[in-house]
């Protein structure tokens, strides 16, 4: 069962859907989220977050009889526990969604608490909070909730947001200085995450979890030069009305979803918090020793640089000028789209290939 973890990035998308839908009608009047959205975001959450429990109940499925795994995964694990409460913050999200029809202020503050509580069960059985205890499940807490706020709000006004300058105006002029704030937040709690779940990071590229890491880190960077345009430079654009920043928006949602994939691989990798020499040979991963074809691994980890691995650093190098290009210019925001994917995909190599 090796799928399981591609229900995560859609985990994290409903998350992000559900504040997204919360935060913004009331600040912006003429955004309408339909009802039948939230309902299926709600439920995404309470499928996708069984995923986890469900692959610890397969694991020991054949160790005895599969109604006795169940129920002590549920009422044992930490995982089982948290979707308990998951399951019954969701089933509370949706029967105040279903039966109030009008969104007014407390019920808003209703659903958000709900909301913020979800976030609270699916940290409590993070790898930080089962490695580090109450230290670790604050850190994973705060970093997922300023993700999914921030995400969700850029993501539904992308989607939903009337095309009118002046509605542009308005929504730039409160969530620009509230993504400066959110973003160091989760950098910072991001920092405290890697520093604790990977302190050895280069070394760890041998191993799926360092891998996926690094293709995470580096999603991240054609994602903040697209942010860092839509946060500064799209105020310049407004002033011209044939200007469409929905598209732009959507391309950032769309590198955010794929960083949210990369993080669900992630998190089902065991976190290698104490490499050597043997550990690191005993976990490398197949990826890995494809690259390596099948040599020694040193430690630490020896960079070369060969004509290959330049040739992929200039490519790198080029495809991330040409997206800035491609935004400067206001172009195709789907060419600029793919030019931070093969930045992505290129660096990944360059590095994965200077390290064998």
């Amino acid at each position: 069962m090796t799928w399981y973890w591609l229900g995560e990035p859609l985990l994290y998308s409903c998350l992000a859907i559900l504040f997204g839908g919360i935060f913004l009608p009331h600040i912006h009047q003429t955004i309408r989220i339909p009802r039948s959205i939230m309902i299926l975001a709600i439920t995404g959450i309470a499928i996708f977050s069984f995923l986890p429990v469900l692959r610890i109940i397969v694991f020991f499925s054949n160790d005895t009889n599969v109604y006795i795994i169940f129920k002590s995964v549920m009422l044992s694990f930490a995982e089982g526990k948290a979707y308990m409460w998951t399951l019954m913050f969701s089933a509370l999200f949706m029967a105040m969604v279903l039966l109030n029809h009008r969104l007014t202020r407390l019920h808003s503050s209703g659903l958000l608490l709900i909301a913020i509580g979800i976030v609270a069960t699916l940290s409590w059985s993070s790898h930080s909070s089962s490695y580090f205890g109450l230290p670790g499940f604050w850190t994973h807490f705060i970093h997922l909730l300023f993700v999914t706020i921030w995400a969700g709000i850029l993501s539904v006004a992308g989607w939903y947001m009337p095309n009118k300058t002046e509605n542009w105006k308005s929504f730039l002029s409160w969530y620009h200085p509230f993504a400066v704030v959110a973003m160091i937040i989760i950098l910072f709690s991001g920092l405290l995450l890697n520093f604790r779940n990977d302190p050895d990071y280069v070394n760890s590229w041998v191993t799926s979890y360092g891998q996926s890491l690094l293709l995470k880190h580096l999603l991240i960077i054609p994602m903040f030069v697209i942010a860092f345009f839509n946060g500064f430079v799209m105020k310049r654009r407004l002033r011209k009305d044939d200007f469409n920043p929905s598209a732009w928006l959507t391309v950032e949602a769309i590198l955010i979803l794929l960083i949210y994939m990369a993080t669900g691989f992630l998190n089902q990798q065991p976190a290698p918090h104490e490499l050597n020499p043997d550990t690191m040979r005993l976990s490398a991963s197949g990826l890995y020793d494809w690259f390596n074809q099948s040599r020694a691994i040193d430690y630490p980890v020896q960079f070369t640089i060969d004509p290959i691995t330049m040739f992929l650093y200039i490519l790198a190098l080029g495809s991330i000028l040409v997206m800035y290009l491609m935004l400067k210019r206001n172009k195709n925001s789907y060419v600029a789209l793919i030019c931070g994917v093969l930045f992505t995909v290129v660096s990944f190599v360059g590095l994965m290939n200077s390290i064998s």
